[in-house]
């Protein structure tokens, strides 16, 4: 009876780990499986990420290449604006030297472009603002006028020097696309339009051409000049106004699409000078005009630095100001003076008449007398 008992206990032990054994296995199966469930998933997941990231980074690609192919376009625009203005100030005279000194200016600081829309940008430097519209058929450019040209002739002129233009398109992009950059081109803006608060208007720019053509030494020597003539100016009234000695005004005007200020040296303004501003260009032109020396004339244009000439008359910047203001006040005294003048001219004319009747009657009345003479002439 005793070894039947043992034999059952131990025929019971041997089902027990039978089933503990079964169950373990059955847990760690059940573990491995979920284990490659889930690695599977994450590879799946992993896979299909790694195909959004794909996708996003060719979408962004192609995004990305198609802004440097607009920027492109800006850049090409800008130049076929700017050409004329590079002739002048910088003496460029092909379309390399001209992406040269366009790539230059980028580099260096002196132009930035900041991207308003998706085909719009405005080119800036320290004298105002462009605005570039890229359109399907050409490119815009509007400042004081609208520039605009088509696609076709920018490829043709400009196509060559694409690699040239390379590092700029690269730089706009980044600056573009980085909120850091973005926010530092923001700040930088700023800071332009805050320095431009304190830099000159274009009257004032005008002002300070056309004293720094005036006699002196220094600028204090020739703003005294000018203010000289302007207090004689100011203190004579309408009928003792000096006709070859009076600054009659601060104008405007345009010679072959090209505007231009300028200021004239006497009554009949015969005798002015003309000062071309050139937009953004860092260059200002100045030019005398008077009988015998036409606009056409460019014998006697020169050329020179607006930067400089700011640096030179900031401190007089009162000066230019008062200066502006009594110009503004001759021009427009100079209806009156020439009423005036008129006036003068007509009781002069009148004088001369009568006095010119007065003697043609004196001299009847002698002629008269002498033909009733008395006397009897001698045979």
């Amino acid at each position: 009876m005793k070894k039947k008992s043992d034999t059952g206990i131990i025929v019971a032990i041997c089902i027990l780990a039978l089933l503990l054994g079964g169950a373990t296995g059955f847990h760690f199966y059940n573990q491995h499986n979920d284990s490659a469930a889930v690695v599977a998933k994450q590879k799946k997941s992993g896979k299909k990420n790694d195909l959004n990231i794909n996708k996003k980074k060719a979408v962004k690609k192609a995004s990305s290449k198609k802004d440097d192919s607009k920027l492109l376009w800006m850049l090409m625009g800008y130049m076929a604006y700017a050409r004329k203005n590079y002739e002048e100030s910088q003496k460029v005279s092909s379309t390399s030297e001209l992406v040269d000194a366009v790539v230059k200016d980028f580099k260096d600081g002196t132009l930035t472009a900041t991207q308003k829309s998706s085909t719009n940008y405005t080119v800036s430097n320290d004298y105002g603002d462009v605005n570039v519209a890229v359109e399907p058929s050409d490119v815009k450019v509007t400042n004081d006028g609208t520039t605009v040209t088509s696609k076709s002739d920018l490829k043709q002129t400009f196509n060559k020097y694409t690699a040239k233009m390379a590092p700029v398109v690269k730089k706009i992009s980044n600056t573009s696309s980085n909120n850091q950059s973005s926010n530092s081109a923001k700040s930088k803006k700023t800071s332009k339009d805050s320095k431009n608060k304190t830099a000159f208007s274009d009257e004032e720019m005008v002002v300070s051409a056309y004293i720094d053509n005036a006699d002196g030494n220094t600028p204090q020597d020739k703003i005294n000049t000018i203010k000289s003539i302007l207090e004689k100016d100011n203190n004579s009234d309408s009928t003792n106004i000096p006709n070859d000695d009076y600054l009659s005004g601060l104008y405007t005007g345009n010679y072959k699409g090209k505007s231009y200020y300028s200021i004239a040296s006497n009554l009949s303004t015969s005798h002015y000078e003309v000062i071309y501003l050139n937009g953004d260009s860092d260059q200002y032109a100045t030019q005398a005009v008077a009988p015998g020396m036409a606009l056409a004339d460019e014998s006697n244009k020169k050329s020179r630095s607006k930067k400089d000439l700011i640096n030179k008359y900031k401190t007089y910047k009162q000066d230019l100001d008062e200066i502006l203001n009594q110009l503004k006040d001759n021009k427009s005294r100079m209806s009156a003076i020439q009423d005036e003048i008129s006036k003068r001219a007509n009781d002069k004319s009148k004088s001369d008449d009568n006095d010119s009747d007065d003697s043609n009657s004196d001299n009847s009345n002698h002629d008269e007398d002498t033909n009733d003479s008395d006397e009897v002439p001698d045979y």
